[in-house]
């Protein structure tokens, strides 16, 4: 575990994954200076480079060189946001720490707000929320599904939630600590139960580029955050299997009465309704289940979450 932050005399740490933002990462960063110079005097931002396949990297190695504030991870390949997160948070040395996008649509203007909740020791966690939610339809549909899923599956109410919180110290280590490798990071702040209080943004747009969550990647994700968050899928076939027999006793007493009374015919829609059922239910069930495998299988391996490629400090 490549943890660096001994010494812990930063004040605040804001966590940056960045993936092909080379349009806008330096508009960001510029933002987000101005707003942190102004509120904060001890600050660093570590900008995690998720395997970007474009100039990002060349761009804060040069903005490095002449901002001592600024620090940047580089992966060897895109590991994903949850690992980009993670390796910002072991890497981070502030007494609270800021996870937010680099796109601009995580406002640097609400840093404020944020700094001062915690400071204020109301709350070892400030949220901020969308007030408005997603900016396109496709975005909204997205969202809105994976929220229902999400709390349908798990009990964690998610809706107009975002990665973009400020996290005391403690709750820091505490999710450092976590020994799982599949994690979800907004999902592991809730479940952690530390006060927590809600901030609400309204969504900018984007500094340069589009978004590439597609409806498929939400679906994967999740899938990774029910299955790792809660056991009610497996519920969920058992009562099917329990359903499932139920109809299966049904049609035995339609067939049996059927023959006694001398009416039975070939029934092809009883047969039909049997097959249809049970099935769609073996395939559902095998599916769950091949879900929770899949995250043990992922457990068991061991595998580090990311892997480092270069930095811009030691």
């Amino acid at each position: 575990m490549d943890v660096c932050n001994e010494g812990l005399k930063t004040e605040l740490t804001v966590v940056v994954p960045a993936h092909d933002e080379v349009r806008g990462i330096l508009v960001f960063l510029d933002q987000l200076h101005a707003v942190l110079s102004e509120c904060c005097t001890d600050f660093e931002v570590i900008v995690v480079d998720d395997g970007s396949r474009d100039g990002t990297w060349q761009l804060l190695c040069d903005a490095a060189t002449h901002s001592l504030w600024l620090r940047g991870l580089r992966f060897t390949r895109n590991f994903g946001k949850e690992a980009a997160i993670l390796g910002g948070l072991r890497h981070s040395r502030g007494q609270a720490v800021i996870v937010m996008d680099a796109d601009g649509q995580h406002p640097p203007e609400l840093v404020p707000v944020l700094l001062e909740q915690w400071r204020s020791g109301s709350a070892q966690i400030v949220a901020a929320q969308k007030k408005s939610g997603a900016i396109t339809l496709t975005s909204r549909i997205n969202t809105y599904l994976f929220n229902k899923t999400m709390h349908l599956f798990t009990g964690l109410d998610l809706k107009n939630a975002t990665d973009y919180r400020l996290l005391d110290r403690t709750v820091v280590d505490t999710l450092l600590a976590f020994p799982e490798n599949v994690r979800f990071f907004r999902g592991m702040t809730v479940w952690t139960g530390f006060t927590t209080k809600q901030v609400e943004f309204e969504v900018a747009n984007r500094i340069a580029g589009s978004s590439r969550w597609s409806t498929g990647q939400l679906t994967r994700l999740a899938i990774t955050a029910i299955t790792a968050y809660s056991a009610k899928p497996l519920g969920i076939v058992f009562w099917l299997g329990i359903a499932g027999m139920v109809i299966a006793l049904l049609l035995i007493v339609q067939a049996l009465y059927s023959r006694l009374t001398g009416i039975a015919v070939s029934g092809w829609t009883s047969l039909t309704i049997v097959i249809l059922v049970f099935g769609s239910a073996n395939l559902l069930g095998i599916g769950v289940l091949g879900a929770y495998l899949a995250q043990i299988f992922d457990e068991i391996k061991g595998r580090p979450e990311y892997i480092l490629k270069d930095t811009t400090f030691v």
